[in-house]
């Protein structure tokens, strides 16, 4: 049997020896490259002309798939400004109801008055009203049309006048700051449904006020080289303790029924400082929250737990502390042998207890008239 298959498969390779045709090198080579073949043995070197093709090619591959991915970065970017956009148009916070929301020193605060600050508030914070934030804003809206009233009746009293030119050369600074025209900017008010006159009655209150505190200091204020040095010398000694610079949101448990949303609001907007402004009953509201630097010592056990666990940037939880929430913003930590905390000029310091001492006066001041004004609230 084995015999029988070596014959044939002798035989056969004897046909095929008979049958073949000689053929060249050269031949089997061209014929070889022809073939459309993966292998990489039989892969035909590129020319300067196929490589430059092939490299051109693969750039107008990766242009095109970056265009389209900025193209769908900048439909992203256009939906999520729409939906932004949309949330701050005018909410109709009364609907067609006139009804009198306080009345100060026989000045009366309607819902229109209301309203119309709204609006305001919306324009220049960016902070859209929501259910969630709904009772805040009105609370904040209605404490400042109050104290409006107020400052105004004050300089009224004192004599202070702010003409129409100062008024407008103020927007024409506001809008300047805002990086926008005056003419774009009165078109932003009338997109946003604010009236140009309750914005300068806005203006026009805070620049009166900023006379006012500025007559009080004048009168009081007096700070001596002693002052300077015994602060430099605290700053000093502050320096070999653990600190925080932080700021902080405090709002009375009894106005917090949506502290929660606030917190979730404060890790998703970067702008802990405008909310702090806008929402915080502490007096440090007037500097966006921002406590400076504090020391262990210098805070609830409450506060300081929370705060040994954050890292910088973090904003905690509502924290009960008495009667309030706090919300804190962790901004820097100081360790004591590890990191150098800089040496404060002497005019640094000047300035520093200028402003404290001027935040004092205008904070005493806004209280004692408070206290003084016969306040009606309707709400």
């Amino acid at each position: 049997m084995f015999k029988i298959i070596g014959f044939v498969l002798f035989f056969s390779f004897l046909s095929l020896q008979a049958s073949a045709q000689p053929v060249s090198l050269e031949d089997l080579d061209a014929s070889v490259r022809n073939m459309k073949s993966q292998s990489v043995m039989f892969v035909a070197p590129q020319s300067e002309e196929e490589k430059a093709r092939a490299a051109y090619e693969e750039q107008i591959r990766m242009r095109e798939a970056y265009e389209a991915e900025m193209r769908a970065r900048q439909e992203a970017y256009r939906k999520a400004e729409e939906e932004r956009l949309k949330a701050l148009r005018p909410v109709n916070l009364f609907g067609n109801t006139l009804k009198i929301y306080a009345i100060i020193n026989g000045e009366v605060i309607t819902s229109r008055d209301m309203q119309d600050r709204a609006n305001v508030f919306v324009a220049t914070t960016q902070i859209p009203i929501t259910k969630q934030n709904r009772q805040m804003v009105l609370e904040k809206v209605l404490q400042g049309a109050i104290d409006e009233k107020l400052k105004l009746q004050e300089a009224k009293k004192n004599g202070i006048k702010i003409s129409e030119k100062e008024l407008n050369d103020g927007m024409v600074q506001f809008a300047e700051s805002n990086g926008v025209s005056i003419d774009e900017f009165r078109t932003m008010m009338r997109q946003s449904e604010v009236k140009e006159s309750v914005f300068k009655s806005q203006m026009k209150a805070e620049m009166a006020w900023g006379r006012l505190v500025q007559k009080k200091a004048s009168q009081t204020m007096h700070i001596s080289k002693q002052d300077v040095q015994k602060t430099v010398d605290a700053i000093t000694r502050d320096n070999q303790k653990q600190k925080f610079m932080v700021s902080e949101i405090v709002i009375s448990k009894k106005d917090g029924e949506h502290i929660e949303d606030l917190v979730s609001n404060l890790r998703q907007d970067p702008r802990f400082e405008l909310y702090a402004m806008q929402f915080s009953q502490s007096p440090s509201a007037r500097n966006g929250g921002n406590l400076g630097w504090v020391s262990a010592e210098q805070l609830p056990s409450q506060l300081l737990a929370v705060l040994k666990k954050m890292d910088v940037g973090d904003v905690s939880d509502a924290i009960t502390v008495g009667t309030d929430y706090y919300i804190l913003k962790l901004n820097q930590k100081y360790t004591p042998g590890v990191d150098k905390m800089p040496k404060p000029t002497d005019s640094e310091v000047m300035s520093i207890l200028q402003n404290k001492k001027m935040e004092e006066i205008a904070n005493k001041y806004l209280k004692d008239l408070r206290n003084k004004a016969i306040i009606e609230r309707k709400t």
